[in-house]
């Protein structure tokens, strides 16, 4: 792995090949002193929905403790600018990769603003984190970490992934939108997902594991989205009452989710984005899930160990 930062607009990198992104904590001196007032530009150096939304809980975190601290992310013209030439192999389907940090973003408080090439001669990156021998820790704290907080400070603070729709015109709308008398109220449904970005774990899983833990809530009302049919299969008949979540953007899907009583399925970043707010059953291929892990979420291995932080 190369340590990359952002200087004057480039990406730049000191061409030495790391076992793991980032530093040490026993090497961490503080960047920000306790009182600071200034900007924090920040951005992640991979675009994936997912990857978004594991790092959507770091302002408000951040504001808790530098709280006259501002914090700005890569305006949709900043990230066409500077990565247009590798953005789009973090797509799925017809989406646009440069859409991914609004989907995540959008109605976010604690963001004052969206940069534009030249604003500013550095900008912290995803790279910019501490570790310790522990490799599960989640990415926002490993960020933290790294700017100051200590591992006592992390145990009070909240960094799982963070969506705003509440009090906002975008939410009545979709409250109207989407509440179904077939669901019986916003609580009584369940959502099912079955894919993947990533092109070799493409397809149905070995997800018998994963099926034990779904029958506990056998004939709840489901949105779904599969890769696969689900017709003629066990899921088709632990959920035979069933939406297409397809038909809406990714932003209404999010809504969707995060509304539910349950998200059952694949690892995949939107599942990630609504962790915070619905119970996550999830199917993981990954022995160690390392820093894309997400604290309260219920991994299954495919040897059906468990994982829970």
């Amino acid at each position: 792995m190369i340590q990359q930062k952002i200087i004057n607009d480039r990406v730049v990198h000191d061409g030495i090949d790391r076992d793991r992104l980032g530093y040490p904590l026993s090497e961490i001196t503080s960047v920000l002193p306790d009182d600071y007032d200034g900007w924090f530009p920040f951005t992640r150096l991979c675009f994936s929905l997912g990857d978004w939304a594991v790092v959507s809980g770091l302002p408000e975190a951040l504001k808790k403790k530098y709280p006259k601290i501002k914090i700005a992310l890569p305006s949709r013209k900043y990230l066409k600018t500077t990565v247009s030439n590798v953005i789009g192999q973090w797509g799925y389907g017809d989406s646009n990769p440069l859409d991914y940090i609004d989907f995540i973003f959008k109605n976010n408080p604690y963001i004052d603003y969206r940069f534009n090439v030249g604003d500013f001669d550095l900008i912290y990156t995803d790279h910019e984190r501490a570790y310790t021998d522990d490799i599960n820790i989640p990415l926002a704290e490993q960020i933290l970490l790294r700017f100051g907080f200590t591992q006592e400070e992390l145990k009070d603070i909240d960094t799982r992934p963070s969506l705003y729709f509440e009090d906002s015109k975008e939410s009545w709308e979709f409250s109207d939108k989407f509440y179904h008398r077939w669901f019986d109220g916003f609580d009584n449904y369940g959502c099912l997902l079955f894919a993947s970005r990533i092109d070799n774990l493409k397809g149905r899983w070995d997800d018998k594991k994963l099926l034990e833990e779904a029958r506990k809530y056998k004939d709840t009302p489901v949105y779904y989205y599969s890769e696969f049919d689900l017709e003629g299969t066990e899921w088709d008949e632990l959920f035979p009452n069933r939406l297409n979540l397809s038909v809406y953007n990714l932003r209404e899907q999010l809504y969707i989710k995060s509304k539910a009583k349950f998200n059952i399925g694949y690892q995949a970043g939107i599942n990630d984005a609504v962790s915070k707010y619905t119970n996550n059953i999830i199917l993981t291929p990954y022995d160690d899930i390392k820093e894309n892990i997400i604290r309260n979420v219920q991994y299954i291995h495919l040897d059906g160990t468990k994982t829970v932080i």
